[in-house]
């Protein structure tokens, strides 16, 4: 029984992949309160970073992942729950990320690839 209970093998690859998924989490909700300044920079971020190709360090494209609106009272941002019930069963990531194509279909684009539908 204590055997079972020493076995830890997984437990980094867990940790690691919570901790990439809550830094995405943060990010997008960053950008989708905050606004295309937070994008931007995360952008500035990403471009500095060196990669494995040359053609890989180009600007990235920022766009809305999440619908939000103003409240009335004007202080707070919250999600518009309008846009989403009305848009609901529709495509919207391509829209939202300014990307050709449905879904995931063109997220993923090379460098210099145009982004216009």
């Amino acid at each position: 029984m204590r055997k079972m209970f020493r076995n830890k093998k997984g437990q980094g690859l867990v940790e690691y992949g919570l901790i990439i998924a809550g830094v995405a989490l943060i990010c997008a909700a960053a950008v989708s309160v905050f606004g295309h300044k937070t994008s931007d920079l995360i952008s500035a971020v990403a471009v500095i970073l060196p990669c494995s190709h040359a053609d890989d360090n180009g600007p990235m494209v920022s766009g809305k992942l999440i619908e939000t609106t103003s409240a009335e009272d004007g202080g707070t941002i919250s999600l518009d729950a309008v846009t989403i019930a009305a848009n609901s069963g529709t495509s919207r990531l391509g829209n939202n990320t300014g990307v050709i194509g449905e879904d995931f279909g063109g997220l993923i684009l090379e460098a210099g690839a145009p982004t216009t539908p």
